[in-house]
């Protein structure tokens, strides 16, 4: 279950801009390859050691494939494609790796993993953040 606060957002675009309220998921702790060595030892006859090795081997044949251009597909998680804005220039002589804006990473899920996107339930939570909006709205949360 995904865990959702809500927060205060001046909205400038949209056919009623203003102060509006929304939810945002509330992230935990980043999980690292350490703690998912020791999640997947602990349901295999693998251990810990072993899996980190290999996930830190498929880091970097998964870099290494992203850098050439290949689309990287990881099971049911989804793929992984090489991206790039670039400038429009009018003359085709004038494309080159000077046009390219922005490089970037882009994963797409697989159908599976974005159905159990789609399907996982959210919940509010009240907690008290700065920026966050408490439950009435009205008190000043504290720092």
């Amino acid at each position: 279950m995904v865990r959702v606060v809500r927060v205060k957002r001046n909205i400038r675009t949209g056919s009623t801009p203003g102060e509006k309220f929304l939810g945002r998921i509330f992230h935990n702790e980043t999980v690292g390859f350490e703690e998912i060595a020791q999640m997947i030892s602990e349901t295999s006859s693998l251990s810990a050691g072993d899996i980190l090795a290999t996930l830190r081997q498929l880091e970097t044949v998964v870099t290494w494939q992203i850098l050439q251009g290949n689309p990287v597909e990881l099971g049911d998680l989804g793929k992984f494609y090489f991206k790039i804005t670039a400038k429009a220039v009018d003359i085709l002589e004038d494309v080159t790796a000077e046009t390219i804006t922005r490089k970037y990473v882009r994963f797409r899920p697989s159908q599976r993993f974005y159905k159990k996107l789609r399907e996982t339930k959210a919940t509010i939570i009240d907690i008290d953040i700065k920026g966050l909006q408490s439950k009435t709205g009205n008190e000043t949360p504290t720092p």
